[in-house]
């Protein structure tokens, strides 16, 4: 089935059409898939020259698939995961999300890289986005503490989003992390894509922390997500964090709004801690 829900998906069906294809007219993919032999053909390509890296492919039916997107996301679930590394990351139950603004200031940077490093030092699997300013800071101080990372990117994985993260992502790899989309080889990275993948960063996770963003920051569509798909799996009545500045700015205004109108818990990057009873319990 992967070709096939591959080449429904170069044809431009999106996931909700997928699924009603398989639950109501499942005879149907097979008519369009004859229909679109070259189309198929490309797919099964794609797939071998992503085998032959290294990179294994899940679809939604599957055994293995991760039960963070089936029942948190349900509809909106990738048909598709690519996965590059070690694939077992997805299925702890231990993960926390650190995500924040490109353009951080320094303060911003440092809570990012001191929260992925402390919790990462106490044995979590840290997922970020790979993406410039506060997520490369959460990568690199997962790193330095040894730690396992989950990197949710929005382009295929034979292309590196940005490309200066290049190396960072080839270490990512080397020391036992994970690279994941729901893009295949090729497929590059858009404001699209990039909101998209906001919601798969926050469903693997208990803890959602927002390092630093300005209040008009993707990092927002982040919030939002964990907001619409909070709590199916985890049970949690609010597991958004916002790290707490001592004076708010352009910078961090972001912060400022989610803690003024309880969207988010406060966090203290300097002594990182959750003031919640449910992670007590974990």
């Amino acid at each position: 089935m992967l070709e096939k829900f591959l080449c429904l998906q170069l044809l431009g069906y999106t996931h909700r059409e997928i699924y009603s294809l398989v639950g109501q007219q499942i005879d149907k993919i097979d008519e369009i898939v004859a229909q679109s032999e070259n189309v198929y053909e490309k797919a099964k390509m794609l797939l071998s020259k992503q085998k032959e890296c290294g990179i294994h492919t899940i679809h939604y039916y599957a055994e293995d698939y991760p039960k963070h997107f089936a029942q948190n996301l349900g509809y909106d679930a990738p048909v598709l995961i690519h996965l590059l590394g070690d694939k077992s990351l997805i299925y702890r139950e231990d993960c926390i999300t650190i995500i924040g603004a490109r353009r951080a200031d320094a303060e911003g940077l440092k809570a990012a890289y001191h929260l992925a490093h402390k919790f990462a030092s106490d044995g979590h699997v840290i997922v970020s986005g790979l993406a410039l300013g506060c997520d490369t800071y959460a990568h690199r101080g997962c790193l330095d503490a040894g730690g396992k990372i989950i990197a949710i990117v929005a382009s295929g994985l034979d292309i590196t989003h940005p490309k200066e993260n290049k190396s960072l992502q080839e270490e990512i790899i080397k020391k036992g992390g994970l690279i994941l989309s729901e893009q295949p080889f090729g497929v590059k990275a858009n404001p699209r894509r990039l909101v998209a993948r906001c919601r798969m960063q926050v469903v693997l996770s208990q803890p959602v922390i927002v390092t630093q963003c300005p209040i008009l920051s993707g990092t927002m569509y982040a919030v939002y997500f964990a907001q619409e798909y909070d709590g199916d799996i985890w049970g949690w009545e609010n597991h958004i964090y916002a790290v707490e500045y001592e004076s708010y700015n352009d910078k961090n205004s972001g912060n400022q709004f989610l803690l003024e109108h309880e969207l988010a818990m406060p966090i203290n990057w300097k002594e990182p801690s959750f003031p919640c009873p449910y992670w007590a319990e974990y």
